[in-house]
């Protein structure tokens, strides 16, 4: 009996104080939701391009651009076509978004944060970029380098996408046909 009785108590006393904090709990299962969700809607884009990549004239081995960039813009103006009505926060809806703001704060306030915003300067453009989603990716901006230590925070992409960094802002990029798939203004933390 007395063994049962304690054996109440510390289950009573366990739910008790769990539902006294439910805050972790409760953020836990957000960010897991706001990481499906992100999930789901890159794959959604991946099969999109997969479906329209099909219906573009195969590339036949070529070192000519000309001949390779041709095929590249008519997968681009379909994909821009059949996401005509896209806007910035479609992949990166608002839970989303905050949940990527903590994920890139936390880490540019880590032990090597200084050396990230470095490597992230770096490759920064100079001149004011204005980005828009379905818009081809700035050619004169170079392909800035992903501090590895961000990359291993953020959610895993499938190879048919890359994150980029402009400015203050995450991009998500196609690689094939360069088009900006979406876009988190205001991704890194303003430098004080």
């Amino acid at each position: 009996m007395t063994l049962r009785l304690l054996c109440g108590l510390a289950l009573w006393a366990c739910a008790a104080s769990a539902s006294a904090n439910p805050g972790p709990s409760r953020q836990v299962n957000e960010a897991a939701r706001a990481s499906s969700v992100f999930t789901d809607r890159v794959q959604a884009y991946v099969t999109l391009l997969k479906d329209l990549d099909g219906s573009v004239t195969p590339l036949r081995p070529t070192t000519n651009p000309e001949q390779i960039a041709g095929p590249q813009h008519a997968l681009a103006e379909k994909i821009a076509l059949a996401r005509r009505d896209s806007r910035q926060g479609a992949i990166f809806t608002p839970d989303v978004a905050e949940q990527f703001r903590e994920i890139i704060r936390d880490t540019l306030q880590g032990p090597n944060g200084r050396n990230m915003r470095r490597t992230i300067l770096e490759g920064d453009s100079v001149t004011p970029t204005i980005l828009r989603v379905n818009g081809v990716y700035p050619e004169e901006l170079p392909l800035g380098t992903m501090p590895p230590t961000l990359l291993r925070r953020l959610p895993v992409l499938p190879m048919e996408l890359a994150y980029r960094i402009i400015g203050r802002a995450l991009v998500l990029k196609d690689v094939k046909t360069n088009l900006i798939v979406d876009i988190l203004p205001d991704a890194l933390p303003r430098i004080p």
